[in-house]
């Protein structure tokens, strides 16, 4: 028996190790166990679960400590040395490999009750984790007694781990644990290399996490006791949701307890955090530096819901934030609410206050060149203030709502608000939509009444829908107006407006310097996208122009119903504008008529602060016209217009003078021959100087006296605005088709403001002359024109034989003398003329042409005696006998007008009586005893002497109107026949 004991004792390792793989043999594990050293309270060797080639778990020294309590078998301390463990992490599940069935067994079996559990120790142990995300190689050093992990460091060796969601590299992560009595201390710092997980990207960065927590209690499954947490985040770069942070720090601090079961264990407590960066990049967005501060007094964590609940105060602090040309020194946003984060995602409502102060250089630095309310909007753009008393944000799964329940205000420091509210009680953002006002007035701003209805996000892009009202002064628009309704669009390729409809615009005055456009009206029309943008390029507008209307007081000119296209575009600071102008009427608004509406069409620019155009122009038939040059200095207040119409060709059935202008109307019709203009203005801001010339060529047409042929002659304008021409302008017309032939007329004359002077001008008619001595015409028409006519020798036969009173009269007489007239409204009046034959003519005036003539004077017969004239009928008689074949020695007559319209003549004529057959009275005894010869007519002998004076009237009204009519059938068409006779007017005298 001894022997048996001592073979047993000699064969222990043996036996123990053939026990042991036994054991595990019969669980499925493949094994090999070396039993260096075995005792009765101590064993140690090697052991290797699994395939040799790769073990599952490998211990090159194991030493454990066991002892016998009564009958049984105590295990009261393990320690490993360089042991190895190897694992697989797949679809979230650990497994252990060929040593899952064994554990599976041994946690089904009960614990034994009362038995004590053993002190483990690893030393240097080292797993090997194999997972759906990379490799880990874990080395740690533990100590578990009693069942309580006390110790605990751990270090991992460089790793990346790779997902759909994620891709993280890290260095050589250390962590450490420790317990006392029922508290557990743990520290943790990980080294990040490069990180990408959902929107957070960043490289490199480190983590360092310090806590203190109860430690759990296994038995009761329970967690009970004060929690205190540390962690802090630092890094070179790290990129969140499309911000990139430079230099962060964030340092967060919780301070609470846990309680409850595992499974329902719960967290309370108070949780600050800031975040501090050197810079940050929100897109093309730069900030300086940021610090972010939350602090939440009622933190609260259930495991079983998963629900984190606060209510957090926050502050946060921006440097130097550069949004493209707006740089804002500092905002600063203050604020706080409930906070809840669980299955449902996020859900928050938070209040906060926002101020800022910024400036924004879009518009460049200032120039003394500067248009005054550029110079304002410059000013204001230096420094304004940003304040928001009350901002709400709320989050849940409807998404994100932003309201105002008070205005954001933008204040310049220079004057002037903008103001952003609500409409009514809607958020002015919410579910990716939104609606909001916009008001900006005072400090020299244009005043500008938005109203966004719908405001969307998508995709990056923000949409805007509604109205906008904008009154002020920009550039040179002064006192303009302009509605637009329609859509803006925010990309990250900039900004663009697509207009709903045409919006109408107006302005009280465009500012040219001198030649300003004043009462500006029109409409703003989409052209095949959006009305106006901005980008990388600069910002633009591209509009139909329609219904344009403007008066251009240096021109006494207006422009209506004007169309076409205008292209706006700023970049680097400069203005362009190009405008095809497709058709515009323009009107002449001078108190004297120039020209008659005409069309015009063209192209005009902007440009380096040139403002040109090249004008044509067109009668409403299409007729061309007229060219037109106009340049413009923007920055010194000069420039400059040309005008030539070219040769313009008058024909029949083709171009007229009355088509381009009133003051042509006296033209009459058809107008042959050529004519041309060429004009100019030009401009300072202090003055506007202007002139041109008129050419006539052979120009035929009619007038009130016959048609005026072969007309010639250039008059030069020194201004036309007011049409001033300077003394000496000349006119020569070949003749004059009256009813007396006019040759070789031509006249001087000068323009101002008032009138058309006449300073000499003559014309050869009935073999003398008629000469203007002077002659007014004013340009106002409810002025009368005046003059004096000179008439050198002038025969007036023809002129009487042509008159409508020539069938009834007839004059053969040579005369001289003056005639001074004023002339209003179709009436002449003449004032002292006076008209005397320089050689002996006859006169020949039948009886039934003085009617109601009054005759005063004397008959002498040949013999010389003299017989005063007796009123009875035989002498009245004589006296129409005396002027029915009358030569004449002498005549003068005085011309007069008189208030009732008629002209008054009194001739005085000393001469004899000369019929064409010899006269003479003869008389019986019996007629001259019975006084018979009294009763009955007797021939004025001949060669009676006559000096006799005439005192007679003319309606000289009626004369004129039927010589117009006449005047006017003989210039009609063949169509219309003229009559053959004109009704001749006697002559009447009052008696």
């Amino acid at each position: 028996m001894l022997l048996a004991l001592l073979a047993v004792y000699a064969a222990r390792k043996v036996i123990a190790r053939d026990v042991l793989t036994a054991w595990l043999r019969s669980h499925g594990v493949a094994s090999a166990v070396q039993i260096d050293e075995l005792g009765l309270s101590h064993m140690g060797g090697r052991v290797r679960l699994g395939a040799a080639e790769a073990p599952d778990f490998a211990a090159a020294d194991v030493a454990v400590i066991y002892g016998l309590r009564g009958l049984s078998f105590e295990l009261l301390s393990v320690t490993l040395r360089q042991p190895v463990l190897r694992a697989r992490l797949h679809d979230g599940r650990v497994s252990l490999g060929g040593l899952d069935p064994l554990i599976a067994d041994v946690l089904k079996r009960p614990p034994t009750p009362g038995a004590p559990k053993p002190r483990i120790e690893i030393d240097q142990g080292v797993l090997l984790l194999v997972s759906d995300y990379g490799p880990v190689r874990l080395t740690a050093d533990a100590v578990v007694s009693d069942g309580r992990l006390v110790s605990l460091t751990a270090r991992s060796d460089p790793a990346r781990l790779r997902g759909g969601a994620f891709d993280v590299a890290v260095g050589t992560m250390a962590g450490s644990l420790r317990t006392r009595g029922d508290r557990v201390s743990l520290a943790l710092d990980v080294p990040v290399a490069s990180v990408r997980a959902g929107g957070l990207t960043g490289a490199p960065m480190r983590l360092r996490l310090i806590g203190e927590a109860p430690y759990p209690d296994l038995k009761h499954q329970r967690i009970d006791g004060p929690l205190v947490l540390h962690a802090d985040l630092t890094g070179e770069q790290v990129d969140l949701a499309g911000a990139t942070f430079t230099a962060p720090a964030i340092v967060a601090d919780f301070q609470g307890a846990a309680g409850g079961g595992i499974a329902d264990l719960a967290l309370v407590g108070t949780m600050t955090a800031d975040l501090r960066s050197r810079t940050a990049a929100f897109g093309a967005t730069r900030s300086g530096a940021i610090r972010l501060q939350v602090k939440a007094d009622d933190l609260h964590w259930t495991r079983r819901a998963g629900v984190i609940s606060a209510t957090p105060r926050v502050t946060a602090l921006l440097h130097d934030l550069v949004a493209g040309s707006l740089h804002l020194s500092q905002l600063l946003t203050d604020g706080g609410g409930a906070v809840r984060y669980g299955p449902g995602g996020v859900q928050a409502d938070l209040k906060a206050r926002l101020d800022g102060r910024g400036a924004w250089s879009g518009l460049g630095p200032g120039e003394p060149s500067d248009a005054p309310q550029v110079a304002v909007l410059k000013r204001a753009a230096k420094g304004f203030q940003i304040s928001a008393p009350d901002v709400s944000l709320s989050l849940d799964q409807g998404g994100t709502r932003v309201g105002l329940p008070q205005p954001l205000q933008i204040r310049a420091d220079q004057g002037g608000t903008a103001e952003v509210s609500a409409r009514r009680a809607e958020p002015v953002f919410s579910a990716q939509r939104g609606a909001f006002r916009l008001a900006v007035s005072g400090g020299g701003f244009p005043t500008l009444n938005a109203d966004v209805r719908r405001l969307q996000v998508l995709g990056g892009v923000v949409t805007a829908q509604g109205d906008a009202r904008v009154a002020g002064s920009i550039g040179p628009l002064e006192d303009g107006k302009l509605m637009i309704d329609g859509v803006l669009r925010v990309a990250n390729d900039g900004v663009s407006f697509s207009a709903s409809g045409c919006a109408p615009l107006s302005a009280r005055r465009l500012v040219f310097g001198a030649n300003d456009l004043e009462g500006l009206t029109g409409r703003l029309c989409p052209d095949e996208g959006p009305l106006f943008g901005s980008g990388k390029g600069g910002s633009w507008l591209r509009a139909k122009a329609q219904g344009f209307a403007a008066a251009a007081p240096f021109l006494q000119a207006r422009i209506a119903d004007g169309s076409g296209r205008v292209v706006v575009l700023q970049a680097a600071g400069k203005l362009g504008v190009t405008a095809a102008l497709g058709h515009a009427q323009v009107l002449d608004m001078a108190p004297q008529k120039r020209f008659n509406p005409l069309q015009v069409g063209g192209r005009a620019g902007l440009a380096d602060g040139a403002f040109t155009a090249d004008l044509r122009f067109a009668t409403p038939a299409g007729q061309p016209v007229a060219t037109a040059a106009l340049r413009h200095d923007t920055v010194r207040g000069k420039g400059g217009l040309t005008l030539d119409t070219s040769a313009l060709v008058f024909a029949d059935n083709g171009l007229q003078p009355s088509q381009l202008s009133p003051l042509a109307e006296v033209l009459g019709g058809p107008v042959r021959g050529q004519a041309r203009f060429v004009g100019r203005f030009a401009w300072t801001p202090e003055s506007v100087e202007s002139d041109g010339t008129l050419s006539v060529k052979d120009l035929d047409f009619g007038s009130s006296l016959g048609r005026v042929s072969g007309l010639k002659g250039d008059i030069v304008f020194t201004s036309l605005s007011p049409l001033t021409a300077a003394p000496g302008q000349t006119l020569h017309a070949a003749a004059v088709a009256a009813a007396v032939p006019l040759t070789g007329l031509t006249a001087s004359f000068a323009l101002d403001g008032k009138a058309l002077t006449v300073s000499s001008g003559e014309a050869a008619v009935g073999g003398g002359k008629v000469r203007v001595e002077t002659l007014e015409v004013p340009l106002a028409a409810d002025r009368p024109i005046s003059g004096v006519l000179v008439v050198e020798g002038v025969q007036l036969h023809d002129l009487v034989e042509a008159s409508p009173f020539g069938d009834r009269m007839a004059l053969d007489a040579r005369v001289s003398g003056h005639v001074p007239f004023q002339s209003q409204a179709g009436k002449i009046q003449i004032a002292g003329a006076d008209l005397h034959a320089i050689q002996p003519g006859r006169l020949s005036i039948s009886r039934q042409a003085l009617t109601a003539t009054a005759a005063g004077g004397s008959v002498s017969a040949s013999t010389g005696a003299v017989a005063p004239v007796q009123p009875n009928d035989t002498f009245t008689d004589f006296a129409y006998q005396a002027m029915e074949n009358l030569a004449f020695d002498k005549l003068d007559a005085g011309i007069d007008s008189r208030s009732d319209g008629r002209l008054g003549i009194l001739a005085h004529i000393v001469g004899r009586h000369d019929p064409p057959q010899h006269q003479e009275i003869r008389l019986s005894l019996f007629d001259l005893i019975g006084r018979k010869f009294l009763t009955k007519p007797l021939p004025l002998p001949s060669d009676t002497g006559v000096d006799l004076t005439l005192d007679t009237t003319l309606n000289l009204d009626e004369l004129l109107a039927d010589y117009a009519d006449y005047r006017r059938l003989r210039g009609s068409p063949a169509v219309q026949p003229a009559p053959s006779t004109t009704k001749a007017k006697p002559l009447e005298t009052p008696r």
